[in-house]
C-alpha cells in the first residue's frame, strides 16, 4: 500500500516529505531547502495532511519597531522610572515638574503600577516601587530586544504609541507516523510525468519517464461554482414565466407620490392606510408634483363628488396632501402610472420593492417585494381573472390546488382573494379585482381592468421552502452554497 501510495504522490509532495525527513521544518525553511515557491509548499502541505502523511501547525509572531518616542524611552528610560529616580521622599509636584519632563505620563504610569502615592500634591514611593527601581519591566525589555510574545505587553505597547507591530504568520510542518513510514518507499521513485507537453512529445523525453497514476479516491476540495442568490433566481424566474404568457413590464418609483400611490386608486384621503403608522413619509423634502393637470382635476373631482363615474365621492379631496412624498407602500402605484401614461390595451406587471412600517420577525418586515400585474382590454371579465390567478398559482408558485374567496379592496369591485393548499394548509396569496370606474375613468380608460398583487415574499417562501422571511435576504455563504437553484 505505501508503494502504491508513493507512486500516486506528486512531486512536490514528494520533496515536502524528504525535507521533513530531519524534523519538523517551517513552510518557510522547506521552500528554501526545496527551491519551490512558498505557495506550492502550504498547497502540498494541504494534500499531505489530506492524506494523513504530515500534520501541521499554525505559529503566529509579531515583529515590533520602535517609534522615535519607543527609541527614545529605550535610551533615556521610561518616564515613570525616571520618576523612581528623582522621587525623594514627601517630593511635591512642582518641584518633580523641573526634573521629569513627561511628567503627567511618568505619574499616570507610577500610579497604574502601584509604585507611587499621591496625597495632597505630595508624592510617596511605595512598598512596590523601591525595588521595581532595580529590576527591568516587560516593556523596558521589549524596548530593548524589539521583540516580546506577550500580547498583553504588545498592546500595552501599542496602546503609548511606542512602536509598530507586524504581524507574521508561518506553518510548522511535522511527518505523521505513516508519513515516517513512506520515506524508504520514495528515495527509488523515478522522475514521472503528470502532464504531457509539446516538448515532451518532440523530444521523446517521455519514454525515459514514467506516468504518474492519478487517484481518483484523493479528497479534494468542494468546487462551488458562481449563482445568484435564491431569490434573485426566483425573482428572474417568475419575470420569465410572465413576459412568456405575454405581460410587458413596467417600473416605477421608490419615493412616490401620495396622489399615484392611493390618490388615483380612489383611497380616500382619510383611508386608515394612509397614516402614519402605514407608510413611510420623507422628512425635509419638497412636494411632487402631476404633469398632467387634466388627469389631475378628473381624480379631484372624483373624490369630491364623483365625477362622472355614477359615484358620490369622498366629498373632500386636499390637493396639498396628494403632493405628499412618500416611500411607495403598494406596486399598484405602478399600476396606477401605467394607466395615468396610456396604456388602454395589453397585460403588464411589475416585481419590486414596497416599504411600510411594520415590526421584522419571521414572517413581517418593512420592506417587501410584490408582484403586481394588470390586464387591459374589451370584454375582461371576473372569470378571466380567476383564470390568470389559477395558472400564477399552478405555474409560479408551484401550488397544485388553490381556491377563492370574496374580498374587499378599495379600488376594486369585484374583489377576490386567492389561497393555496400548502402542506395541507390554505395560505393566502394573492388580492384581485376589477378596477372600479372611479379608478379607470380620471385616468382615461373606458375598459375593463383586472388588476392582482401576490405577496412576493410568501409566495417564494413556499418556492424555496423557507420559513422564515429574513432568510429571503440571507448572506450566509453556506446557506447560499447549499440552498438549491429554483427553476
Amino acid at each position: 500500500m505505501s508503494a502504491d501510495m508513493a507512486r500516486k504522490l506528486h512531486p512536490q509532495e514528494r520533496l515536502v516529505l524528504l525535507s521533513l525527513e530531519a524534523g519538523e521544518a517551517t513552510d518557510e525553511t522547506i521552500a528554501r531547502e526545496t527551491g519551490l515557491p512558498k505557495a506550492a509548499v502550504n498547497k502540498a502541505g494541504l494534500w499531505l495532511k489530506l492524506k494523513g502523511l504530515i500534520e501541521y501547525k499554525d505559529k503566529k509572531e509579531f515583529k515590533i519597531s520602535l517609534t522615535t518616542e519607543g527609541r527614545n524611552y529605550a535610551k533615556n528610560g521610561l518616564p515613570e522610572k525616571i520618576l523612581l529616580k528623582v522621587c525623594e521622599k514627601d517630593q511635591s509636584l512642582e518641584e518633580l515638574r523641573k526634573k521629569v519632563p513627561e511628567l503627567t505620563i511618568a505619574l499616570a504610569w507610577a500610579k497604574r503600577n502601584g509604585w507611587i502615592e499621591i496625597d495632597k500634591g505630595k508624592i510617596t514611593v511605595t512598598k512596590e516601587g523601591g525595588p521595581a527601581l532595580s529590576q527591568k519591566t516587560h516593556i523596558e525589555k521589549a524596548l530593548e530586544t524589539g521583540e516580546t510574545s506577550d500580547e498583553a505587553v504588545l498592546a500595552q505597547l501599542k496602546a503609548r504609541k511606542l512602536v509598530t507591530v507586524t504581524e507574521t504568520k508561518e506553518k510548522i510542518f511535522a511527518l505523521t507516523k505513516e508519513g515516517r513510514e513512506l520515506i524508504p518507499q520514495l528515495g527509488a521513485a523515478k522522475e514521472e510525468i503528470g502532464q504531457l507537453s509539446p516538448q515532451d512529445l518532440k523530444t521523446g523525453k517521455w519514454r525515459e519517464k514514467e506516468f504518474r497514476p492519478y487517484d481518483i479516491h484523493t479528497p479534494v476540495p468542494t468546487a462551488v461554482p458562481a449563482k445568484m442568490h435564491p431569490y434573485t433566481q426566483f425573482i428572474n424566474y417568475t419575470r420569465q414565466k410572465l413576459i412568456a404568457l405575454g405581460f410587458k413590464e413596467v417600473k416605477g418609483p421608490y419615493v412616490e407620490l401620495e396622489f399615484w400611490n392611493s390618490d388615483a386608486l380612489f383611497m380616500p384621503q382619510d383611508h386608515p392606510a394612509r397614516g402614519i403608522h402605514d407608510v413611510f413619509r420623507i422628512k425635509n423634502l419638497k412636494k411632487g408634483f402631476v404633469k398632467d393637470k387634466l388627469l389631475m382635476k378628473r381624480v379631484s373631482e372624483t373624490h369630491k363628488n364623483g365625477w362622472i363615474t355614477g359615484s358620490a365621492g369622498w366629498g373632500s379631496w386636499n390637493q396639498e396632501q396628494t403632493l405628499s412624498l412618500i416611500m411607495r407602500s403598494q406596486t399598484t402605484a405602478a399600476s396606477a402610472r401605467t394607466l395615468g401614461s396610456g396604456a388602454r390595451y395589453g397585460k403588464f406587471f411589475t416585481i419590486d420593492r414596497n416599504f411600510r412600517p411594520d415590526v421584522i420577525d419571521a414572517t413581517h418586515s418593512f420592506e417587501f417585494h410584490q408582484c403586481e400585474g394588470i390586464v387591459v382590454g374589451e370584454g375582461m371579465n371576473l372569470r378571466h381573472l380567476l383564470g390568470y390567478l389559477k395558472i400564477f398559482g399552478k405555474e409560479i408558485a408551484g401550488i397544485k390546488e388553490v381556491r377563492f374567496r370574496p374580498g374587499y379592496f378599495p379600488f376594486t369591485e369585484p374583489s377576490v382573494e386567492m389561497d393555496g393548499l400548502v402542506n395541507g394548509k390554505w395560505v393566502e396569496l394573492a388580492g384581485s379585482g376589477i378596477f372600479r370606474p372611479e379608478v379607470t375613468l380620471p385616468l382615461g380608460v373606458n375598459v375593463p381592468v383586472l388588476a392582482w398583487g401576490i405577496g412576493f415574499g410568501r409566495l417564494a417562501m413556499i418556492k424555496l421552502g423557507i420559513t422564515d422571511m429574513r432568510d429571503l435576504f440571507n448572506h450566509d455563504l453556506e446557506w447560499l452554497k447549499n440552498k438549491r437553484i429554483v427553476y
